[in-house]
């Protein structure tokens, strides 16, 4: 597995990627591959469909068939280029930035356990 992270960005929270992480938007048909997530906002491909900044949409996290978080309200705020689309979340709750919050420990957790593994052999 394929795990990665850049803590210098611009979102000022510490961001990573997990691989078959998808966003389902209420809507579309179409599941969307996320690029990185942080607890602040993610970046997801848009591949052929057209967003704008500013558009607002309700979203599910879902890695293959299993939900990860449900309901959250996302905003573009920026068309990256190359069909990445960059959003941050708008008015989680408390349960909302928990389960965000625990996610992306989760993920910190994996990759330390991986390095320490590599730095092992």
């Amino acid at each position: 597995m394929d795990i990665s992270f850049d803590s210098s960005s611009a979102r000022g929270a510490f961001r990573t990627s997990l691989p078959g992480l998808a966003l389902r938007i209420e809507g579309k048909e179409s599941t969307y591959s996320v690029k990185d997530f942080s607890v602040n906002g993610l970046a997801f491909s848009a591949g052929d469909d057209t967003f704008e900044v500013n558009e607002t949409f309700m979203v599910d996290f879902v890695l293959g068939k299993k939900a990860l978080l449900t309901g959250l309200e996302i905003k573009v705020v920026r068309d990256i280029g190359k069909g990445l689309m960059g959003c941050i979340y708008v008015d989680l709750d408390k349960y909302q930035e928990a389960r965000l919050d625990k996610l992306v420990l989760e993920v910190q957790k994996r990759m330390i356990k991986l390095r320490k593994k590599k730095g092992a052999s």
